[in-house]
């Protein structure tokens, strides 16, 4: 982290740097990180459907009554982005993050890869993804045995956090919203209880270049960014997420994009229980990086965001 200042602010330019600062303290973690259980599943229609499931080696600490699941969806600008990092720290990424909440917490992970560009991603694309991963909780691991009643946690990352955005907002989306959304449990099956979005950009400014057309199409960059789907549903009834709270999260070191962007958003969705923090020192690529490598400052974050989850909790 203390090498991060001098990288600057740039995506493009802190990333690259910014992997090759955190590659030895990651490997140095290697035995531990894989001594995580984790099982490869299939939940939609295309080879891209894959999530790595992290399983936990101990109960869930309190106050979770019911089983703590939660979805990981990473960053990549529509374009990049895998489940598993081959290129790096050999291929420890994402895995840090499953087992980092696993170990830690009993909380069991899913790190779902979802479509790009090149698999013709166009919006909604993103949240038809995170769709599919909540039903696959629901139909599927709700099945296995002691995993009858879940708390749903979502983090996304950048444009992860844009893709989870879409499924929360998007009157598409919202049929299957409700079927995981209650303000109480009352009896065992899925609900969600808390979402953090980090280093999202909720909306592109004047941005237009090719990769936002190419996902949110030419011409509709603002109408489906964040902020403008929040926009057009706030013209009908305000979307609601009942028994669900919000976290989102700023690294220091962002652009600063994220920080107008992600404050215009907890300004305008007024329906929700939202919190908004800044992690000190980090930029927009470091904080995934570095859960489980047993630095307390680097890892802080995630014990945030765990105790955010705890706060969430089926009662």
């Amino acid at each position: 982290m203390d090498k991060l200042r001098s990288l600057g602010r740039g995506i493009d330019d802190v990333l690259l740097p910014t992997f090759a600062a955190y590659a030895h303290s990651i490997i140095a973690k290697e035995s531990e990180i894989r001594s995580t259980q984790h099982e490869t599943h299939k939940y939609g229609p295309t080879e891209r459907h894959q999530l790595d499931i992290y399983y936990p080696d101990k109960p869930p600490s309190e106050p979770f009554r019911a089983k703590p699941v939660l979805v990981f969806l990473y960053g990549g600008g529509f374009v990049g982005g895998n489940k598993v990092n081959q290129e790096f720290a050999h291929g420890l990424v994402f895995g840090n993050v499953g087992h980092f909440f696993a170990s830690r917490y009993g909380i069991t992970v899913i790190v779902a890869d979802y479509r790009l560009i090149s698999h013709g991603a166009k919006f909604p694309s993103g949240g038809e993804d995170v769709k599919l991963v909540v039903n696959w909780v629901v139909n599927d691991l709700s099945k296995k045995e002691g995993y009858g009643s879940i708390d749903l946690f979502l983090l996304g990352n950048s444009a992860g956090g844009i893709h989870v955005t879409t499924y929360l907002l998007a009157a598409d989306f919202k049929g299957a919203r409700e079927k995981v959304l209650a303000e109480e449990r009352k009896g065992p099956g899925v609900l969600l209880r808390g979402v953090t979005l980090l280093g999202v950009p909720f909306h592109w400014g004047k941005e237009d270049n090719a990769i936002l057309k190419a996902y949110l199409g030419e011409g509709k960059i603002w109408e489906n960014s964040s902020l403008g789907i929040l926009e057009k549903e706030k013209k009908g009834a305000e979307p609601t997420l009942p028994g669900v709270k919000l976290q989102i999260l700023v690294s220091e070191l962002d652009p600063e994009l994220m920080y107008e962007s992600a404050k215009q958003f907890r300004k305008e969705w007024t329906k929700v229980d939202v919190t908004y923090e800044v992690l000190e020192g980090h930029n927009h690529i470091s904080p995934q990086l570095g859960l489980s490598t047993g630095i307390e400052k680097e890892e802080a974050w995630g014990v945030e965001v765990a105790e955010f989850y705890k706060s969430c909790a089926s009662k």
